[in-house]
């Protein structure tokens, strides 16, 4: 058992200080690139294709103006705004209305995506700027965030689409940054996502984070090193790989083609033959972005088509972390929950030659690694006492192996901390470094948290995590979805 246990532990460190070094190369070259072609060249180029923003909004009164403005001012030579207001019991929908003048039309709405019954097609009469061809609103039944994207498609024109968040905030150059990378490999590329930032201490005015700040709380500080760790190290390597199997669903860029003909968004509204022969009839999910993209994978691998689904580390989009310990647990057992669900409706991609990295190396690294290790973990904190009252194995021993576990850990947070935050020169600006603190107080904080981390607070998301898995055995499908604070005048 502890050859078992040992095996596992160096089968996963070895391989997150594998993605670590390929991250680090990754950011490095980006960061030079920007250097000499800033993303404000592309500005005006006219051969960058048209995009659709979808903006799902589910109870966003707080949030939607500010996130809505921000997103007519986004540098882009051509794009529409798509909202989709998804059965909101608040007053999301009239403060849009009012705000934006939204007035009843008769747009070309396409029952590509079956989704939950339209109540109101709505276009925009006031100004916009001259980049933005259109801004729609869409209200309809509720059916969840899946089906409020499948509705925004439907209505949309753009040769891309880009899923976000009605509660998140776009970096004007968001658009710009990510078609960058899509520019790179026109012809195969896909999908595209970027890192997401956490705002929560930040001063964010028009769209822009006017200065980077650490939150106050701990439980924030936390889950910016999380999500430093997840985006800047896991997902930069994994793309080199063509192994990522989740693009943040707060911002990613993928083809409407592609997207439609692979069944959309899975809900249990969408009758595709495609979903239904993967996933099941009436099959649906709270883990939409990742379902779409594995989806994505399978999809072109089963029609041999070549393809790449690609990630960009710089920050463009920034959101609200939870800072209510029950929200986060709330939060963290859906994720898990999703997780599960997403592997068990394409499982049968495991271990299949067909699938490639995909099924060789993607989902099992995702089953062992992220799946299983909340119950390995657990496990460990059950076996490893009962061990050592038996006489077993001795308290130094299990005293050191907790320790080496934990140093461990730290250096692989520590590692994706500098990465992020690591300028290329003495006072680097923003775009020289993925994260520009200003103060490096801020920045010995967050390596520290990466480090307290370990003592509470993992062992909190853990208990979430194993409620998640109790949640996917019974069938649970709702969301928990938290209250934000809004953007406007926060800090």
């Amino acid at each position: 058992m502890d050859g078992l246990v040992i095996v596992y532990l160096l089968a996963f460190f070895g391989l997150n200080f594998w993605f670590v070094w390929l991250s680090a190369i990754r950011v490095r070259r980006l960061l030079h690139r920007d250097v000499f072609r800033p993303p404000d060249t592309d500005d005006g180029n006219e051969f960058f294709p048209p995009l659709t923003l979808l903006v799902p909004a589910y109870n966003e009164e707080v949030t939607c103006i500010e996130s809505v403005k921000s997103l007519l001012r986004l540098r882009y030579p051509n794009y529409e705004v798509v909202i989709c207001n998804d059965g909101s019991k608040d007053n999301t929908v009239q403060v849009l209305r009012d705000a934006f003048q939204f007035e009843r039309a008769d747009i070309n709405y396409r029952d590509q995506l079956q989704t939950a019954e339209i109540l109101g097609l709505y276009e925009a009469r006031c100004e916009l700027p001259p980049n933005v061809n259109r801004m729609l609103l869409i209200d309809k039944a509720n059916g969840g965030k899946a089906d409020a994207l499948n509705a925004a498609i439907n209505a949309s024109q753009g040769i891309f689409v880009s899923s976000m968040d009605a509660d998140s905030v776009l970096e004007p150059t968001a658009l710009l940054r990510a078609m960058q990378v899509l520019a790179d490999n026109p012809s195969e590329i896909i999908a595209v996502g970027t890192q997401v930032g956490l705002s929560n201490g930040s001063t964010i005015e028009n769209g822009e984070v006017k200065e980077l700040r650490l939150p106050k709380k701990w439980i924030a500080r936390f889950q910016v090193a999380e999500y430093m760790r997840s985006f800047t190290q896991g997902r930069t390597a994994l793309s080199r790989l063509n192994s990522l199997l989740i693009l943040s669903g707060v911002f990613a860029l993928m083809r409407r083609d592609l997207v439609t003909e692979a069944g959309g968004f899975l809900t249990k509204h969408v009758r595709s033959k495609v979903v239904e022969e993967y996933c099941g009839a009436g099959a649906h999910t709270v883990c939409e972005d990742m379902e779409v993209i594995l989806r994505l994978h399978r999809f072109m691998l089963d029609k041999e088509r070549p393809y790449r689904v690609e990630f960009y580390p710089h920050p463009t989009a920034w959101t609200e972390a939870p800072e209510v310990y029950n929200d986060l647990g709330k939060q963290r057992g859906r994720w898990y929950r999703g997780l599960l669900e997403v592997l068990w409706y394409h499982r049968k991609m495991f271990f299949r030659k067909r699938y490639k990295q995909i099924g060789w190396f993607s989902l099992p690294y995702q089953l062992f690694f992220e799946a299983f290790a909340p119950i390995i973990e657990t496990a460990g904190y059950i076996i490893v006492p009962i061990t050592v009252a038996a006489g077993l194995l001795s308290v130094q021993h299990a005293v050191a192996f907790m320790l080496l576990a934990t140093a461990m850990n730290t250096v692989l947070s520590t590692a994706s901390v500098l990465v992020s935050i690591y300028g290329q020169e003495a006072g680097a600006t923003q775009e020289r470094v993925l994260f520009g603190y200003p103060r490096v107080k801020d920045a010995l904080l967050l390596l520290l948290s990466g480090f307290v981390s370990n003592f509470g607070y993992r062992q909190y998301l853990v208990w979430h995590q194993l409620r998640g898995l109790r949640d996917f055995l019974k069938g649970r499908k709702d969301w928990d979805k938290f209250a934000r604070k809004g953007f406007a005048g926060t800090t």
